[in-house]
């Protein structure tokens, strides 16, 4: 087998060497765990389910920066007994 790398292929696997001769892979080939393995990576760094992971994070941290924002305007004394009632329910870290 021949691999032909360009600087731009390179860069894209990140120096990676994605012609590895057979005999020195470590899998047999037709190996089905192997392929279930490599179907189970390319699937987590899907671009769509990355985007939704990132969706996700940015609706908690609006929801974060929301509640700071209210928090700056509230009664110190409250905040103080809020603390406290967050720390009987076990969240108080």
């Amino acid at each position: 087998m021949m691999g032909v790398h360009s600087p731009q292929v390179d860069a894209l696997e990140g120096g990676m060497r994605t012609c590895t001769a057979l005999a020195t892979l470590p899998f047999d080939a037709g190996d089905p765990e192997w392929v279930a393995d490599l179907l189970d990576t390319m699937s987590i760094g899907d671009l769509d389910t990355v985007i939704d992971q990132l969706d996700e994070l940015l609706r908690l941290m609006r929801r974060a920066a929301k509640a700071r924002r209210i928090l700056a305007t509230v009664h110190p004394e409250l905040i103080r007994a809020g603390l406290q009632v967050r720390a009987s329910r076990g969240g108080g870290s």
